[in-house]
């Protein structure tokens, strides 16, 4: 069992995991913080012509990945985490004529945090046109990240989803930001991926159904007919 919270205080994770959820923290600090910089200001203009300021961006954690090769790993070296714990945990990877490399280049970050806080993972959008990786590129499974059971905002919203009874899906990063600061605190995003079994036991555990749903789930996805049909087969 993990606390959340109270008055035992928080459980922390043990042995390598621990190290990893350590990694994935020091790389959201490290995004956050470059999101100031010169390079960032793409980033910033995204953001901004979304509607979202520098305070929006502070609260939800998002930041910048440098376009060069390997920043985040010589940052991350320099705390002592060695190549394997951040192969591990998504943040880098090996390959080809170029060894390792940051997995995340030019693009906005954000990160993806479990009901604890803890940072499981990151979803990055391209920026640039040269760019020629998908739009939205996720961390892949690892040992703290599982696609199938991962809620962006879960860790924002679940006070509320537990205490309304309703949980609000959409689709992406910044609908979720969104709905939140328009007071939709109970909203939370799939990441990448269509809304599934394992999404439903997360909610089931916040929403304390036992057995016999009592809650809402409100799904506003996309208004398209494609978007439609999504939302009624996850509904």
């Amino acid at each position: 069992l993990r606390y959340t919270e109270g008055s035992s205080g928080p459980s922390r994770p043990a042995g390598n995991r621990s190290r990893l959820v350590e990694a994935n923290k020091a790389a959201a600090a490290f995004f956050a913080e470059r999101l100031a910089s010169p390079e960032a200001e793409i980033g910033r203009r995204f953001l901004t012509e979304r509607g979202f300021d520098a305070e929006a961006a502070k609260h939800f954690g998002v930041g910048y990945a440098p376009k060069g090769w390997d920043v985040l790993l010589g940052h991350l070296r320099g705390l002592k985490f060695t190549d394997d714990q951040l192969v591990e945990v998504g943040l880098v990877a090996r390959g080809g004529q170029r060894g390792i490399y940051d997995r995340f280049r030019g693009r906005l970050v954000w990160p993806i945090r479990d009901t604890s806080g803890d940072v499981v993972g990151f979803g990055a959008r391209k920026l640039y046109d040269d760019d020629d990786g998908p739009k939205y590129l996720n961390t892949p499974e690892t040992p703290l990240y599982k696609k199938s059971q991962v809620l962006y905002g879960i860790d924002l919203a679940r006070k509320d989803i537990a205490k309304n009874k309703q949980a609000v899906i959409v689709e992406g990063y910044t609908d979720m930001m969104a709905a939140h600061l328009s007071g939709v605190t109970t909203a939370v995003a799939t990441c990448g991926t269509s809304f599934g079994s394992d999404h439903i036991s997360v909610l089931r555990r916040l929403l304390m159904d036992d057995g016999v749903f009592t809650g809402e789930v409100v799904f506003t996805f996309d208004g398209n007919a494609a978007e439609q049909k999504t939302a009624q087969r996850a509904f």
